[in-house]
Order: structure tokens, then sequence, then C-alpha cells
């Protein structure tokens, strides 16, 4: 194995897949932010801003940030209609009934350092994963054995924040990714595929990939900020392994986001605003719909088949209230509208990623005025899309996703 395979590989076992909260993006990255419905664009909240915006640097107060959560997401599909006996060639009807996914509980740790170069130079470096797609059917979904998917994504952020004015920063943050992909289950679509030896079941793939977020913050007052930050898309070499699968020969980039936001701050609140797109429509792979593209060019290919995946839209809200000693109690909620269409329900089987509302919560507190304890928790409700088996429209397929998660955190 290559000895890039092998860092890859042992950074990836620090980071767990599974976190389809906005669409396979994470709700957001920090504890603290997270707690707020994951706003941070206009103020950081935690040692982890470089991930939302790395102009506002300068807030963040800790030196070493250290994280885990435990994430529990629960999904499941379910079919009904015609039992398929009466299904004829190029027709594909699955079994009835429900069934839900395995390896329900994931550990996602985090981590990020943060100094302050000058009074016009701050420097941060964060550790995260970004959300995944994850599913593990112990069942022939597709008719050729256990059935699932499994994406992880790590990446490794250093960010550089420059004080413009004494109300105006500017930040870059260069971008690290590594990402590992396997599939299970599939091999009943080769004869769709322009390389079934590279469709399903090769194991995990692992690739590298690099990007960049840029960001500006500005303080209009003593109260109010402004902020606005973009990233790129993270270009990652190909998954090689699977190029019978993905669009464009294994091509897999994570899409291109950008932030704004406005915060409110005084002595004893913060309110915060962000809103949030995630481009998902750029990435073939992703974007690409399953019909006709899956009769009219093989997976694989430049016009394969992929998720059907729309743009999201996000709109986030959070509160701080503080209260003495560092004793602060966090809420937030969050709304985007799902991104697949009930015409895309077959392939999302392998990729629910459909959830909508976020509601988040949190407490920090310090013991000895120089170490902040926090914790957080998220609830998203169960959301279903439901639509015809475009490959046999006798059935109807209904996609379920329901969320938990909470974050321990320590910075100091």
């Amino acid at each position: 194995m290559k000895i890039q395979s092998v860092f890859a590989l042992s950074l990836l076992s620090v980071t767990i897949s599974a976190q389809a909260t906005n669409g396979y993006f994470r709700l957001g990255y920090g504890q603290n932010s997270i707690a707020m419905g994951s706003t941070g664009t206009a103020m950081a909240q935690d040692g982890l801003a470089g991930a939302v915006n790395p102009a506002t640097l300068f807030s963040v107060k800790d030196d070493v940030t250290l994280a885990v959560s435990v994430f529990n997401p629960q999904r499941e599909f379910t079919i009904t209609g015609a039992d398929g006996s009466d299904a004829v060639k190029g027709q594909f009807p699955l079994a009835l009934g429900n069934t839900e996914s395995g390896s329900e509980y994931f550990l996602v740790p985090s981590f990020a350092y943060q100094q302050d170069i000058n009074a016009d130079l701050a420097f941060n470096v964060s550790v995260y994963g970004n959300g995944g797609m994850n599913t593990d059917y112990n069942s022939p979904v597709f008719g050729a054995g256990d059935t699932g998917v499994d994406l992880s994504q790590l990446f490794i952020n250093t960010a550089f924040a420059y004080r413009l004015t004494p109300s105006t920063q500017v930040g870059v943050a260069p971008i690290i990714g590594v990402q590992s992909f396997e599939a299970k289950g599939l091999a009943n679509f080769s004869p769709m595929s322009n390389d079934s030896d590279n469709l399903t079941n090769n194991g995990h793939d692992t690739v590298f990939g690099y990007g960049a977020r840029v960001g500006i913050a500005h303080q209009v007052n003593a109260n109010i900020a402004l902020g606005a930050s973009y990233q790129t898309e993270i270009n990652f070499a190909k998954f090689d392994d699977y190029a019978g699968l993905f669009a464009q020969g294994g091509d897999f980039d994570v899409p291109a986001t950008y932030n704004l936001g406005v915060a409110y701050d005084d002595a004893n609140l913060t309110v915060a605003l962000d809103y949030q797109v995630i481009q998902y429509s750029d990435i073939a792979s992703v974007a690409n719909p399953l019909m006709p593209n899956i009769m009219s060019a093989p997976l694989g290919s430049e016009n394969g088949a992929g998720f059907g995946w729309n743009d999201m839209e996000i709109v986030k809200l959070g509160l701080a209230i503080k209260g003495e000693n560092k004793n602060t109690f966090r809420a937030g909620v969050s709304y985007g509208e799902q991104p697949i269409d009930e015409s895309e329900v077959l392939f999302n089987i392998l990729a629910p990623g459909v959830q909508q509302w976020h509601y988040t919560a949190g407490y920090e507190f310090s013991l000895d005025g120089t170490t902040n304890y926090a914790v957080s928790f998220v609830y998203s409700p169960s959301k279903s899309v439901k639509g015809a088996n475009p490959l046999y429209a006798q059935q109807d397929i209904e996609i379920e996703m329901e969320q938990y998660e909470v974050t321990f955190a320590v910075a100091f």
C-alpha cells in the first residue's frame, strides 16, 4: 500500500462518516457554533471558526479545542405496491416491506489550535469531518447481497486572518482533504455501467483533494457584526475503484458553498443569523438525475446517472445567554429544503439525506476561569420523501431519516 494511502487511512480512522444532515454536509463545525444552530459567519463561536469564516479568528480566545460528537442517524426505506411478479426485462422491482439501516452510532472527533501572531495577524488550524453518505442494509436491496455505501471525509483547514482596519478583517484558509468510499450490493446494475469491474464490492478507495475558504468580517459598531465566506469546490482525485459507478469516471468532488451572516452581541446576549448555499448541482456524480440518464448513458460516463440532488439554501438562527463565570446557554434552529426530488428515491435508498429542520441547544461553563467545557445537542425530526420506483412504476419507494447528535468539548 502507498505511504499516502496509509496516512490517509490513519486520518480517516478518527472521523467516521454518516453525518447526512444538510445533504451530506455537517450541520456545523465546533461545539458552540452547533449549539447556536451552526451560526458563526459574522462572529466566531469557538476554535473551529476557520471552518466557517477564517476572517473571524480574532474573536477566538482559546488556544486549543478538543471535541467529540456522538452521532445517531436512523435511516430506513419502505417499498409498497406490486410484488414484481409481472416485471419484464428492463424493469427493476424491489422486495416489498420496510428495511432499516444498521450502523446507527458514530464517533466524530474534531480539533483546533489558535495562535495570534501579532495584533493584526492570527493563525488557526482545524481538523474536522464533513458529512457523509452511509447506509448499511443487511439485506440484498438490489438483489445482489448486503447493500450500502460508506463515504468518509476529513479536512485539514489552515486559516490566516488579517486585520485590514480596526473594524474589518479578511481571512484565507487553504484546505487539504482526504475521503474514502465503499459501495456494496450493486452488481445487478452492471449492465448499466461502462466499467462493471469498478462498480461495487471493491472495498474502500481513498483519495486526496484540495480547496480553500476565504472570508471577510466587519464590525459595524460595538454590538453588530457582519460576515461572509466562500469555500471553493474541494477537488479530489477520482475514485478509480468506483469509476463504473460515479459519473465522469469516479469523480466525486465536494461542492462549493457560501455563507452570509449578521450577529448582535453585548455583555449578556448574542443573537446570530446565517444564510448558507451548498451548490450540489455543480457536482455531476451528485446532481445528475437517475432518469433518463441511466437509459441514455452508462453509469460512470460523463452523463452517467447520479443521485439527482438539488442545491440547498439554509437559514440558521442562534442565541447565547451569558451568565457569570463564563456560564453560557445556547440554542438555535436551522432549516434547509432537503435536496432530493420524489423522482430520485431509488438511488437515494443508498444516501437518504432528506433532513430539513435541526433544533440545537448547548451549555458552556468553566471551573477555573481558564478551561471551558461545553456540551451541545442536535435533534433533526423524522423526514421522508416518497415517489414511484422509476424502473418499476407499479411500486412506491419511501426513504426516511431521523437524527440525534451530542457533542462534548474542552477548550483552553
